[in-house]
């Protein structure tokens, strides 16, 4: 059906008045918007409000403030859509706690907090007592940017750049804060700062979470992690194990999988709800480094991957289709990692290799590439395919060795050993 002259209207005054990314369409008898970013991915969300003219101006008004929500507190369409409803729906719920003082807005917000554990709750009272010191600290912060800064530069001192430490304590601080501004009537300016703000507090680790130096799955030991696989019928956990350990991917790229003929790419995954509008790195190639005795192996799970026959852990499902709301990647990773912990068969493995985790999978991709073929891969190869520098293969990849590869090498050299003239 062709649209009618009011949504013609509506539609136009939306990309006049908020660009090319932003529309609404009509969705069982609602307003759905969408928003299109530059990487030519979308996010949508249903709005309240029935798709009929004389609601033109309603919707007109709930673009503008959920795009305002979006971009000054830099959380996903479907966030802003749920805060935008709750305050329409109680436009009276400040109930002026702020007036009383910060004390008593961090004690209501405690007692919003009171079905957690009493262990957890501790600590998030100790992180709020942390933003109290701040502040009635001298010069007073005047804002929630003054404010995070004095508590990085009082409370970070022993904490490392990066860590979940400073996550956590910047994480409670934001919600609270937030909190104060939506449901305590604190002035706006204490909502929490953009993104970029906050990540520069936490700071970089200097070796990341993910990449931390691991050992590696070593190729006998996957294979037959594989094979208890099939015969424990966990086909679901065997594609998507084969596919880190065969094509080298990091756990929470199985989000961002795409197969064009027999091609496999994986798109890029180390963004946050404040990147994801921007233009994404183009996909890399991913290929698959066979283990002896099970040439094709990798090519088997890319069709069998590409058949839907058989599909990834619902759980890990579940995740991806969590993605866009989150912001994140990690969480797709991590429900993977749980999985194979529960695992027998990878329980034993842990208890006879010392420090193996579930990225170790993709180490062992690293690993083999140099060590496992008589035409290992040049360094440039090998980190291209896996998606990262040159530095970084070396420094996470390229120095792990293991006794037995020491004492081989050694071996191999004492063969060989020739006199030298003076």
């Amino acid at each position: 059906m062709a649209p009618q002259k009011w949504e013609q209207t509506l539609r136009r005054q939306i990309r006049d008045n908020h660009g090319n990314g932003w529309n609404v369409i009509a969705q069982s008898g609602k307003c759905k918007l969408t928003r299109r970013y530059e990487d030519g991915t979308k996010s949508a969300k249903v709005l309240a409000i029935e798709w009929k003219a004389t609601n033109s101006v309603q919707i007109l008004n709930a673009v503008t403030r959920v795009r305002e929500l979006v971009e000054t507190r830099n959380i996903s369409i479907a966030e802003a859509v749920r805060l935008d409803t709750e305050a329409l729906a109680t436009p009276e719920e400040h109930n002026g706690t702020a007036d009383q003082g910060w004390p008593a807005v961090v004690e209501e917000y405690l007692a919003t907090k009171q079905g957690r554990r009493s262990s957890t709750l501790a600590d998030l009272r100790t992180r709020l007592q942390r933003v109290l010191v701040c502040l009635n600290s001298r010069p007073k912060p005047r804002d929630s940017r003054a404010l995070l800064k004095r508590f990085a530069e009082l409370h970070f001192t022993d904490m490392a750049p990066g860590g979940q430490g400073r996550k956590r304590n910047l994480g409670d601080a934001c919600a609270f804060l937030t909190y104060a501004v939506d449901k305590a009537g604190a002035p706006q300016r204490w909502l929490p700062p953009e993104k970029a703000f906050i990540n520069d507090l936490i700071g970089v680790a200097a070796t990341s979470t993910e990449e931390r130096l691991t050992p590696p799955v070593k190729p006998e030991d996957l294979a037959a992690l594989l094979d208890q696989m099939e015969a424990d019928g966990r086909h679901d956990l065997r594609l998507a194990t084969g596919l880190i350990a065969l094509f080298g991917l990091r756990p929470a790229e199985l989000a961002v999988l795409t197969v064009k003929g027999d091609k496999l790419y994986a798109g890029a995954v180390k963004r946050n709800i404040a990147t994801l509008a921007q233009k994404a790195k183009p996909p890399r190639r991913c290929l698959p480094l066979d283990i002896a005795g099970r040439e094709g192996e990798g090519k088997r799970l890319l069709q069998l991957y590409s058949s839907g026959l058989v599909k990834l852990p619902a759980a890990v499902l579940n995740e991806i289709s969590k993605v866009e709301d989150k912001g994140t990647f990690q969480q797709v990773g991590h429900a993977f990692g749980q999985l194979l912990k529960r695992y027998e068969p990878w329980k034993n493995l842990v208890r006879t290799n010392e420090g193996v985790t579930p990225y170790s999978l993709r180490h062992s991709w690293a690993w083999r590439c140099h060590v496992c073929s008589n035409n290992g891969l040049h360094v440039r190869q090998a980190a291209a395919l896996m998606g990262h520098t040159v530095a970084v293969h070396l420094k996470h990849y390229g120095s792990w060795v293991d006794e037995a590869s020491l004492e081989a090498a050694v071996e191999r050299y004492n063969e060989g050993l020739v006199a030298v003239e003076q």
